[in-house]
């Protein structure tokens, strides 16, 4: 709410002198004005609004993070939208029902304004120079002459203490300036945060390490230069303890401990025994098209704004936007049912680029149902509502083969892709049939996949009423197969089953 407009305050041509010289008749303009909230003209503020001044704005004049520009490009992080139960066997809801006869609400302005920022491209950082040559400028530290807003995507595990020392600012300005509770301010991965600040670091960027034979904890950690606890608690809370060769980790890196490390590793991630894999979009670079020596992903900007509400099988789309064409990456079956939320379109083609890059597949991919524009019932589908299930055809070896036929199917290439779709960290579940899934699992052995991995991403061996894996059962799954992104961190309204 506004403030009410200060009173109009006659000043008396000659004021008054109070005991120590001072005029009387200023002291109290001071007075009722402050009294009334608003800062006097002229009136110097070294701090941003809400913060150290004591004349502070109302907190709702404060921006948006979704208005703030980058400072680089933005980072998106691994998120894990808040846990919701889950049943043991979730429900496709992918074969046709009886229509509702209760109607949904449409509230076509609700939600507007939620979103998250998605990055138009991805660059890789240069390689190293050699020592003889010039090398690329390290990454450094910000220092603003003024103070400015800036955003910041909260990481996995951070706190506010992390954010408020990163930046150089008060915790408690944190936590005014995004209305957070003072008591209990709640953060999760991949909220944005606003900050005001002069001191603007490097954003910190995700890495996928492969466990190597030998390979302990505090030895990664030592080597990427960041601490064990963090490693192990925060950014791999479900890798088991004591792990195994091949197991994928999580590490978040520090460009300014570590700036040797954010190079394009030698081989794909595929079929990288050790190291660091090749990154995803939270690893966009800062340096300029000029100075980066790898090509950019080939992706096309997905607009921010458009989020899922309610459930899969009950839900709605606000602010609906299409999959972009991308004839690079893939090709849309029906354009009219490819609108989805943000956050599943810019997962999608981020996967999708990662793996052609990564393996070199270049047959056609094609995306099939996500939902129609607004979201709600598609028929056949009674899933496919809110924006977050997509139909991807299985690739085939040879552009006369037939995804229909189980021996037409590239097995290792779709074992590959779904790889790249889990390493987004946003899939909840894939579904294809069991029938299709023992391919699947031999593809992935082959391709060298440890035991926990398996265990972790398909369902197969085990029945197909398990609560187990990621890839599980649907029937008549069998040409396709269908992927369900989490809900984003700022999709309030998304639910699960």
């Amino acid at each position: 709410m506004p403030s009410e407009p200060a009173r109009e305050i006659s000043q008396p041509e000659q004021p008054s002198l109070v005991a120590d010289g001072r005029p009387r008749s200023r002291w109290l303009a001071l007075t009722l004005t402050l009294g009334w909230g608003v800062v006097l003209p002229g009136a110097a503020i070294a701090s941003p609004p809400g913060d150290r001044s004591g004349a502070a704005t109302e907190l709702g004049d404060l921006p948006s993070p979704e208005d703030l520009p980058d400072v680089l490009p933005e980072v998106t992080p691994e998120s894990s939208p808040p846990k919701r139960s889950a049943p043991k066997q979730p429900p496709v809801n992918d074969q046709p029902e009886p229509e509702s006869s209760e109607d949904e609400d449409e509230d076509e302005g609700e939600g507007e304004g939620e979103g998250e920022g998605e990055p138009e491209s991805i660059a890789s950082e240069p390689e190293p120079e050699p020592a003889q040559q010039p090398q690329a400028a390290a990454p450094k530290i910000k220092k603003l002459k003024k103070p400015k807003w800036i955003k910041h995507t909260i990481l996995p595990g951070e706190r506010i203490d992390d954010i408020a020392t990163r930046y150089d600012v008060r915790r408690g300005s944190l936590i005014r300036w995004n209305k957070l509770d003072e008591n209990n301010p709640k953060l999760f991965a991949g909220r944005d945060l606003a900050v005001y600040t002069k001191h603007i670091p490097p954003p910190q960027q995700k890495l996928i390490y492969t466990v190597k034979p030998g390979d302990t904890w505090n030895k990664i950690a030592s080597a990427h230069h960041v601490d064990a606890n963090l490693l192990r608690s925060r950014w791999n809370s479900k890798v088991p303890r004591k792990f195994k060769a091949g197991q994928e980790l999580v590490i978040w890196v520090d460009p300014l401990n570590s700036p040797d490390l954010l190079r394009e590793p030698d081989e794909p991630r595929t079929k990288a025994s050790g190291g660091t894999s090749a990154r995803s979009a939270s690893t966009a670079s800062a340096a300029s098209t000029a100075s980066v020596s790898a090509a950019k992903l080939p992706l096309v900007k997905i607009k921010t704004g458009s989020v899922s509400v309610g459930k899969p099988n009950r839900g709605k789309i606000v602010n609906p936007l299409a999959l972009p064409e991308n004839k690079v990456l893939y090709t849309i079956r029906k354009p009219d049912e490819c609108y989805g939320s943000s956050h599943t379109l810019h997962n999608l083609q981020l996967a999708i680029a990662n793996f052609r890059r990564a393996t070199g597949f270049n047959g056609d991919l094609v995306i099939g149902a996500i939902s129609k524009r607004g979201g709600g019932r598609l028929k056949p589908h009674s899933s496919h509502q809110s924006g977050r299930d997509v139909d991807v055809r299985l690739p085939v070896k040879s552009a006369s083969g037939s995804s229909d036929n189980i021996d037409d199917v590239d097995w290792d290439a779709t074992w590959s892709l779904i790889q790249a779709l889990v390493s987004t960290g946003e899939v909840q579940y894939i579904f294809l049939s069991t029938s299709r899934q023992k391919r699947l699992y031999k593809a992935a052995k082959r391709a060298g996949a440890s035991k926990d991995m398996l265990e972790r991403t398909i369902q197969y061996p085990s029945g197909s009423g398990t609560n187990h894996g990621i890839v599980r059962n649907a029937s008549g799954h069998t040409a396709h197969f269908h992927v369900r992104f989490n809900c984003a961190a700022n999709e309030t309204r998304c639910e699960s089953y």
